[in-house]
């Protein structure tokens, strides 16, 4: 963030870091509290925080700890920030990853009308979360793309609990960084450029969104349950999507 901030010197003065540990209920409490001991009022909280894939971080990592971060983490964070968020206009972006959609479109009908439901609770979120780490159905990456569908299922829920604001998940899209390195060739695709990746994240901050929704890497709404490629027409919210038709 310094480098950021000497590289452009017109952000000198509008930007200020707190340091935060997503996965530490104490860290993400004190820096609310530093923000509201500045008295700042947040037009909206972007959690962004992730483990898993080709990160250095993430090779020791197990499902826990890839959940409590990409999970468990936005929960506490959202949870440690929503009072300093403005209640008429404010929004909350969780930034998650189409491979919550693809580990969600190989399970049964069950599991995907449970994690799809806008009326899923946080004990029926964690009771199902659990017993898909004690059945080792977690998928690639020691549960990268299950922690991404539980995130999913937190905005659900999130969404509910704060009808006043708008809470959103997104795909940033498979964008060149070092958390990708090396799954282009594993997956057959191209990796995007890094600037790709604010896309979704502009479109969910500052365009008109429905809350409770995830927006794919164009920044068009995109189904839980399955996978939709860019450019495709956007997801209209039937219970069971057609695969071809958000597919190419």
């Amino acid at each position: 963030m310094k480098k950021i901030i000497d590289d452009f010197p017109e952000a000198h003065g509008k930007i200020e870091c707190i340091q935060i540990d997503v996965s530490n209920d104490a860290s993400c409490a004190s820096a609310a509290n530093i923000l509201k001991d500045k008295g700042v009022c947040l037009y909206a909280l972007v959690n962004n925080a992730g483990l898993g894939l080709a990160q250095d971080e993430a090779g020791d990592a197990d499902v826990h700890q890839i959940l409590n971060t990409n999970y468990l983490g936005p929960k506490r964070v959202t949870e440690a920030m929503v009072g300093l968020i403005d209640s008429t206009e404010g929004r909350i972006v969780n930034t998650s990853s189409g491979g919550g959609s693809m580990w969600l479109k190989e399970q049964d009908a069950t599991l995907k009308s449970a994690l799809s439901s806008p009326d899923i609770t946080f004990d029926e979120l964690e009771e199902t979360i659990k017993a898909q780490v004690a059945a080792n159905n977690v998928g690639m990456g020691n549960g990268y793309r299950m922690s991404k569908a539980a995130l999913n299922a937190t905005t659900l829920i999130h969404a509910k609990a704060y009808p006043n604001l708008k809470v959103v998940a997104l795909c940033p899209g498979f964008v060149d960084t070092r958390m990708s390195k090396g799954f282009d060739f594993q997956m057959s695709v191209d990796l995007l450029p890094p600037e790709h990746g604010c896309v979704s994240s502009l479109v969910c901050l500052f365009s008109e969104v429905t809350s409770g929704c995830f927006y794919g890497s164009d920044g068009v709404r995109s189904p839980l349950t399955m996978t939709r490629d860019p450019g495709m027409p956007a997801y209209e919210g039937e219970d069971n999507p057609d695969q071809d038709k958000y597919n190419k």
